[in-house]
């Protein structure tokens, strides 16, 4: 039987949304990144940021404290008042604040969760109560991008804020994956920007596949199969849509290549009905610089791993790659738990 979600009240403008730190914290360490956030959530979305007090924390504080995270995101979802919840930025510890949730204080209280990369978790979370949630929107580094790549951002944004579907997508004309210095006194984006050269669709025999869409980092996908405590069960995945992306750290080829492996083995891989795949960042945030040659090698090792591994344990899975979610921008915030219909002959998404 098919899971079903509810997706909680769209936003107005005006409305009070609340500003926290679900994973690490960013306002000590880069704190006009901070503003930048606030002003465009003030500025473009007329949204009134309500900062709670673990955006004012930094991450040490926070990952000694994932009970005070807990609590306070319950209290955001409680308060009758606060129409969204916006994570600052995302980490590498918000797993350990799952055990401290109420599942019922968060099921009777549906409220829009905006978040990425970490926030993987949360999203894990609320979808096994039957919640959407979104796949972007959180405070740094998503609300940097300017331009072009900024409004194709934004324009989707303004859906997952104050609309009930993303309605139908479609790639982008340009992309960077490139990172804004969020540690400048003053935030702009100089980025290179690259053309786009659209969705690639894979193994599709032309037909429309749909089902729920489940997912987001990859990373935390797989701490998640580690942990084995907040998965969901493989008989709930069965025909949903996996979305999948890497992180800032670019892992390689091989090491996606395991994942999926280990989701082989397990018996999960089987159970999607398509895969989304996000554009990759292809050089490490803290890694060596990579030519321009060296980068369009990592995304095409990177694809014809995730191909070989699906050809192993799902040979009729069908696969669209580079599309525009995740860590690189712009993005889509993936309506994750709603309903997508993939169109590989308009080259569309639609989300119904």
């Amino acid at each position: 039987m098919s899971k079903e979600f509810i997706l909680p009240p769209a936003l107005e403008k005006g409305d009070k949304v609340a500003v926290m730190a679900t994973s690490a914290g960013i306002k000590d360490r880069f704190p006009a990144a901070f503003e930048k956030g606030l002003e465009r959530l003030e500025e473009r979305f007329n949204l009134e940021p309500v900062i709670y007090d673990t955006a004012e924390k930094d991450t040490e504080y926070l990952n000694k404290n994932p009970k005070e995270k807990a609590e306070e995101f319950m209290q955001a979802f409680e308060h009758p008042e606060i129409k969204g919840v916006i994570a600052v930025t995302g980490g590498d510890e918000q797993l350990r604040m799952l055990k401290h949730l109420e599942p019922e204080r968060l099921k009777n209280n549906p409220t829009r969760f905006y978040g990425l990369s970490d926030n993987t978790n949360l999203q894990m979370y609320l979808w096994n109560l039957g919640i959407q949630s979104f796949y972007a929107g959180q405070l740094v580094p998503d609300l940097m991008s300017g331009g072009e790549i900024g409004e194709y951002t934004y324009e989707h944004l303004e859906k997952a804020f104050f609309e009930d579907s993303l309605g139908t997508v479609e790639a982008s004309d340009k992309f960077t994956d490139e990172f804004v210095d969020i540690a400048a006194d003053e935030i702009t984006d100089g980025r290179k920007r690259y053309e786009s050269s659209g969705w690639e669709f894979w193994n599709f025999d032309g037909e429309t596949v749909e089902g729920k869409l489940f997912g987001g980092c990859f990373e935390i996908i797989d701490w998640q199969m580690a942990t084995q405590k907040y998965m969901p069960e493989p008989e709930e995945l069965e025909g949903t849509v996996l979305a999948l992306e890497t992180s800032e750290e670019a892992p390689s080829a091989t090491t996606v290549k395991r994942w999926l492996m280990c989701m082989g083995e397990n018996g999960v891989l089987e159970k999607f009905s398509a895969i989304l795949v996000g554009r990759p960042i292809r050089t490490p945030l803290h890694g060596e610089e990579r030519t321009e040659e060296e980068k369009e090698e990592y995304n095409e090792k990177q694809k014809q791993r995730i191909r070989e591994e699906i050809q192993r344990y799902t040979p009729e899975t069908p696969v669209v790659f580079d599309v525009d979610f995740g860590h690189t921008d712009p993005k889509l915030p993936l309506q994750l738990g709603a309903e997508v219909e993939i169109k590989p002959e308009k080259e569309q998404i639609k989300f119904k």
